[in-house]
């Protein structure tokens, strides 16, 4: 049997494709297939894609139509034969260790998930940011993303967790689960994953207007897979931070350029979600200057600031004057 799987959905990507698949057959650990599903690209990432599926057998190419990210994640977890799955987006990179360090250590300690940090890097290979995680509960809620972390392909399958087929927070959709079926999740202190931050992704654009997500979709079908899983239930401080989190989060990036009276449309809309379902959420323990335990500083303290204002009404305000910065 094949010891890990590593899921690469591909579209429009021929300019950074093969320092990709560079980057992982450069690996010290060998025993892997790499699954690299063409969604429907219009550019040259086929020819590539196949050019190196004759270079080395490991690398398996399939093509389809377009269908999106979500859907195409999800046939890839089919397609797996490896005991343990990792995912890689098609722009980003990984350190010549990567496999080894996280297979090592899912074995080792027999862990259902491991995670590990990474590192934002520009198109210059110069490092924006680098984020190690430390071995807290919070920690596994600061990656979505389905990359920097390994998995254990039956617990993924048996617990029948998938990406949500939607154009925002499909990785929150997919982690949010990973993160609370099981305790067996170890954080390592290694950082291996280079995340680059191209200004032409679909990460880059999409996010940076309210109108053009459906993040209301994501709201109810995030909370409602948590609470069919008594995922709420078991861990609702830190399931209400999060929500808390997440808002602030969407509210800042998706509202550049709003009038304030939109913004002010969409603020309410989302904190009276949040408030039907958390009706306490502004005394959530986890808000502090020193919490979460394990969260960025600078985090931590947008997210107090906000806070303080969100309760004296001047929330909207703020996100209207980061939004015409």
């Amino acid at each position: 049997m094949i010891k890990l799987s590593v899921i690469i959905p591909v579209y429009n990507c021929e300019n950074y494709l093969s320092r990709c698949l560079d980057s992982i057959l450069n690996q010290t650990f060998n025993d892997y297939e790499v699954i690299c599903i063409n969604d429907g690209s219009n550019d040259g990432s086929l020819e590539i894609l196949n050019k190196y599926s004759m270079i080395d057998k490991r690398i398996k190419v399939y093509n389809q139509k377009n269908i999106g990210v979500a859907k195409t994640r999800n046939k890839a977890i089919k397609l797996a034969k490896g005991k343990y799955i990792m995912f890689i987006d098609n722009d980003d990179f990984i350190d010549i260790d990567y496999f080894e360090v996280n297979i090592n250590e899912i074995i080792k300690k027999k862990m259902d998930i491991v995670l590990s940090g990474y590192r934002r890097v520009d198109c210059n290979n110069k490092i924006i940011k680098s984020l190690k995680l430390e071995n807290t509960k919070w920690s596994r809620l600061m990656i979505m993303a389905p990359w920097a972390k390994i998995y254990r392909k039956e617990y993924i399958v048996k617990n029948n967790i998938m990406f949500l087929d939607n154009d925002i927070g499909e990785d929150v959709y997919f982690n949010m689960q990973a993160m609370f079926l099981t305790d067996k999740i170890d954080i390592i202190d290694y950082i291996g994953y280079n995340w680059f931050y191209n200004n032409e992704s679909v990460s880059n654009t999409k996010q940076k207007n309210y109108k053009v997500v459906n993040v209301d979709y994501l709201l109810d079908e995030l909370y409602s897979v948590l609470e069919i899983n008594n995922i709420i239930k078991d861990n609702y401080v830190i399931i209400e931070m999060f929500f808390i989190r997440y808002l602030i989060w969407f509210l800042t990036f998706s509202t550049k350029g709003m009038k304030f009276i939109d913004i002010s449309y969409v603020y309410d809309k989302l904190f009276n979600w949040l408030k039907d379902r958390f009706p306490n959420y502004n005394k959530n323990k986890l808000i502090g200057l020193n919490k979460p335990v394990g969260e960025v500083r600078i985090v931590r303290y947008i997210d107090f600031i906000f806070m303080k204002m969100h309760k004296i009404k001047l929330g909207k305000l703020l996100i209207y004057l980061y939004s015409v910065i």
